[in-house]
């Protein structure tokens, strides 16, 4: 991964918020806010079912609900256009109809976006307009990184003292250095502190061998943060014993973290075990807004493919 690769992904230029409307409350203060510290122009889209499989006798019957629905729609993201311009921010609105994954890697792409941001409803279940089923889709599909908003996460409004606090939960398995690199990119941009953390399950803390595996987790940490030498961030490494999630969730609550950095793949804290439940626990209970990188994406592999973001 090059260097012009990680300052391109670290400070967005272009974001592009998917929204099912209802969650404009809590996902529209965080957009604003990414948009107002990268400088970035800010999206906003909503996808609408595209009708194509009623069938010809409901047509006509459902012209009128599905103008009715049309027009709120639009109707709302005028408002919320209005909202983000009202705070400074170069903002327009996209309202698509189709496949709501498809829509949003596609217009992504159109539009050269750099990031995606999407909300969250509710007790480990996603709104389904924006992610729930299709979650798993849109992680492993979607090619720049998504900064998932759950409805407990607080939109704080930072002093010019404050500094941001992010942290990142590492595998120390594969892509870990990557992933490690452009989270200390992004600490860097933001002149923020942040946490390297690893989780040990507490089965191997009863285990002889702990202390030793223990000690060899946390050199680990302390070797990823030579990837990315920064002056204007401190940064602290920590080895945590219990269950992936959980702990994630209160680490990150006990450093008051704005931010938490996790990677998509199968050998991480999203690993496939952890779908849909457990995983989505962190995006839906977090205290804070949650960037989920693809592991796998051309951006992440470096030379290795053919050549995300906060």
């Amino acid at each position: 991964m090059s260097t012009r690769q990680i300052q391109m992904w670290s400070k967005p230029r272009r974001i592009l918020l998917a929204t099912g409307l209802t969650d404009l409350k809590f996902t529209l203060p965080v957009a604003i806010q990414q948009a107002l510290a990268y400088k970035a122009e800010l999206r906003i889209a909503h996808v609408l079912p595209d009708g194509s499989d009623s069938a010809p006798d409901s047509a006509l019957e459902g012209n009128s609900e599905s103008d009715r629905v049309r027009k709120d729609a639009e109707k709302q993201l005028e408002a919320a256009v209005a909202q983000a311009t009202a705070a400074g921010v170069r903002c327009s609105s996209h309202l698509a109809f189709g496949n709501v994954v498809n829509e949003l890697i596609g217009l992504s792409k159109r539009w050269k976006a750099e990031r995606l941001i999407a909300g969250s409803h509710g007790k480990a279940k996603l709104h389904p307009h924006i992610l729930g089923s299709s979650a798993e889709a849109l992680f492993h599909r979607i090619e720049i990184p998504v900064l998932a908003v759950g409805y407990k996460a607080v939109s704080k409004v930072a002093s010019a003292k404050d500094r941001m606090r992010i942290v990142l939960a590492s595998s120390l398995e594969r892509d870990a250095q990557r992933i490690a690199k452009f989270a200390l990119s992004v600490a860097e941009s933001h002149h923020a502190d942040i946490w390297l953390v690893h989780v040990i399950s507490n089965a191997v803390q009863e285990h002889p061998t702990a202390a030793t595996i223990h000690a060899c987790a946390q050199n680990m940490l302390q070797d990823l943060l030579k990837l990315h030498p920064i002056q204007q961030c401190r940064p602290t490494c920590d080895v945590v014993y219990g269950q992936p999630v959980e702990s994630i969730l209160a680490y990150a609550a006990r450093r008051s973290a704005d931010m938490i950095i996790l990677g998509a793949s199968a050998h991480s804290a999203f690993d496939a075990r952890f779908i849909p439940g457990k995983a989505y626990r962190v995006l839906c209970e977090s205290p804070c807004p949650v960037l989920v990188l693809k592991q796998e994406s051309a951006w992440i592999q470096g030379t290795a493919v053919a050549a995300v973001g906060i």
